[in-house]
């Protein structure tokens, strides 16, 4: 891996509040009108003080930035040789900020294969500025490939990608893909289609055994590929107030006897999505 363990030592701190992305503070406020929104200076963690950051003699782990934003990852405002990246305090499993952290000295770009050091969320990979990796292979070692971020303007530089804002600090540009052909790659290989986001963008395949046709579901995540979570009354003999169900293509049907009907997905779809039906109760 490009990346080395002295990675870890380095972290960057905010000099007043956490400032989080499109002005609001950590804690939900606005901030105010002129200065400098994001404190970027790297932090050493062996004094505390800011400045250059040397590599630690000690064996001890240095204590890395609470859960808040000390860098704007749409924006990339860290030092020159660092990047901004989202990350989770405390080995968490989700995001719950973003800090500096130095960049590869031969950084993967976008789409190339990358590592991730720690932990899935730790933030510290080899992917150049603006990326991140994920669509891990497994996490126990951490391998897969440079995802864009979003920009200040939702935008991604994959023309191929669309931004996702999660509540948390994600803020990754998913791949777009065929909801038919269901051709993510793998491990990332449950193409779906989100509230957020204008198209199908592939997404981890739920653990565990997915839910088939006609089996409950909350959200799209939950059933197998190939499948939406459509309304109890669209899914016969559905369980719950939502169950999975096949897509289909409209001028090509396949549906499964109790779901007989292939019924546009979308009743004022985009070109691309225009064949794209739902397996339906008669």
């Amino acid at each position: 891996m490009r990346t080395s363990a002295v990675l870890l030592l380095l972290a960057c701190a905010c000099a007043g509040a956490p400032v989080g992305p499109a002005g609001t503070t950590a804690d939900g406020g606005s901030t105010t009108s002129g200065g400098q929104r994001w404190t970027t200076e790297v932090q050493d963690p062996t004094t505390g003080t800011t400045g250059t950051t040397a590599a630690s003699t000690t064996a001890s782990e240095p204590e890395l930035p609470s859960d808040g934003f000390h860098c704007d990852p749409r924006l990339q405002d860290c030092p020159a040789g660092h990047k901004c990246t989202p990350f989770a305090a405390d080995m968490g499993d989700d995001w719950n900020g973003a800090r500096c952290v130095p960049l590869a000295a031969d950084p993967a770009g976008l789409g190339e294969p990358c590592e991730t050091e720690g932990y899935p969320h730790s933030g510290i990979d080899d992917c150049g500025p603006g990326l991140m990796c994920w669509y891990f292979e497994s996490n126990a070692d951490l391998r897969g490939r440079c995802l864009g971020l979003c920009d200040e303007d939702d935008g991604c530089v994959d023309p191929d990608a669309r931004c996702y804002v999660q509540q948390s600090a994600s803020y990754l540009c998913y791949p777009l893909c065929d909801p038919l052909a269901q051709d993510c790659p793998p491990p990332a290989t449950l193409c779906v289609r989100s509230s957020s986001v204008d198209g199908f963008i592939c997404r981890y395949a739920p653990a565990g055994e997915p839910a088939g046709a006609g089996m409950p579901c909350t959200g799209e995540t939950e059933c197998a590929p190939g499948h939406v979570c459509d309304p109890a009354d669209l899914v016969s003999g559905c369980a719950g107030e939502r169950c999975c169900a096949p897509l289909c293509s409209l001028s090509q049907p396949t549906c499964p006897a109790e779901l007989p009907q292939c019924q546009p997905y979308d009743p004022a779809p985009p070109p691309e999505y225009a064949d794209l039906g739902v397996c339906r109760a008669a």
